[in-house]
């Protein structure tokens, strides 16, 4: 072989391995497989195994549950937004959508909790401001010597059982029928239900952990070995945020709380959450780490922003039917 076609071959050689090693790189920078196939395995079957997987991952990844999808898609549909929000929309909804604890953004999942958290919440200081007038108004017709009718009288009596009130009649039963500030409400929800996404609230709308005797409800997984109490269960989550008020309203361990809520009142203060958030060491075993924690969930959410916020007037659509409360 002479000189020219030596080197001439040595040429093509050399530029079949750069080739090769240049082809090499991109496969791999190009994310290529280049490792051969098992023998006996197609291209295909190995796609198939490798491939599909990672296909399949990616997309339960970004997967959303429909009724995340309405709900947002509703709320947008309405202008409800917590952003500088002056009015909120009578909207209540029933029970959290399904796939709220899936979602991958905590702060689209807090946003959703706490939309749906408010008018209820509202709502229900709504229905307790109603009884307090009522009970004002008999307490004025007392004072002033009019006759109180029997019916009124009737209504007393039961709102003194289903307060617990034993003594002082009248003046203790109004320092129990008052509301409770929304940022407290709010706070409390979403540090008991994980921003609703325990199994409490999912299997039974129970938002506040509230315990429960010889009743139907729910077993703590960590209950421990010879307690009977179980988690109380309802029908839709604005009865558990009446449970929690007539909770918070009457029961024993609370007086502190009703007490600096009155003393309030009689200063002409605004009533907030923050302060009352003070007289809750006896809500949790956790004592005053539990006031830490909803002061911090008001400080960071901006909660106390919503005292004191009302309903919006006029109509609105209603929510999708699956969410929907059909009655209040």
């Amino acid at each position: 072989m002479n000189s020219a076609k030596e080197g001439s071959y040595r040429k093509i050689a050399l530029a079949s391995v750069f080739g090769a090693v240049g082809l090499l790189y991109v496969g791999i920078i190009g994310g290529w497989d280049v490792t051969p196939p098992p023998k006996g395995m197609s291209f295909d079957e190995v796609a198939a195994t490798t491939v599909a997987p990672e296909k399949k991952n990616v997309k339960s990844l970004y997967r959303r549950d429909p009724e995340v999808i309405a709900l947002n898609q509703y709320y947008q549909s309405i202008g409800y937004s917590l952003s500088g929000v002056q009015e909120i929309p009578r909207v209540y909804i029933k029970r959290v959508p399904k796939g709220l604890r899936d979602l991958a953004s905590v702060d689209e999942r807090k946003q959703i909790f706490l939309r749906i958290m408010l008018p209820l919440s509202l709502r229900v200081n709504e229905e307790i401001m109603a009884r307090r007038e009522r009970l004002m108004a008999i307490q004025s017709k007392k004072y002033s010597g009019d006759p109180i009718s029997s019916a009124e009288k009737e209504w007393v009596d039961q709102m003194l059982k289903r307060y617990r009130v034993t003594d002082g009649g009248v003046t203790a039963l109004l320092e129990r029928i008052d509301i409770i500030p929304p940022s407290l409400m709010l706070a409390q929800s979403a540090e008991e239900s994980g921003w609703g996404t325990s199994r409490f609230v999912r299997k039974g709308n129970a938002l506040f952990g509230q315990w429960a005797w010889d009743e139907e409800g729910i077993v703590p997984e960590d209950r421990a070995e010879g307690k009977t109490h179980v988690i109380k269960s309802f029908n839709s989550l604005i009865d558990s945020v009446r449970a929690y008020a007539r909770n918070i309203n009457s029961h024993p361990a609370y007086a502190e709380l009703r007490a600096e809520r009155a003393k309030l009142r009689e200063g002409g203060e605004v009533v907030l959450g923050w302060d009352l958030a003070d007289t809750l060491t006896k809500y949790s075993e956790r004592g005053a780490e539990y006031v830490d924690s909803l002061h911090a969930i008001m400080r960071v959410n901006g909660l106390e922003a919503f005292d004191g916020i009302g309903f919006a007037s006029g109509d609105i659509p209603p929510p999708p039917n699956l969410l929907a409360l059909l009655s209040d």
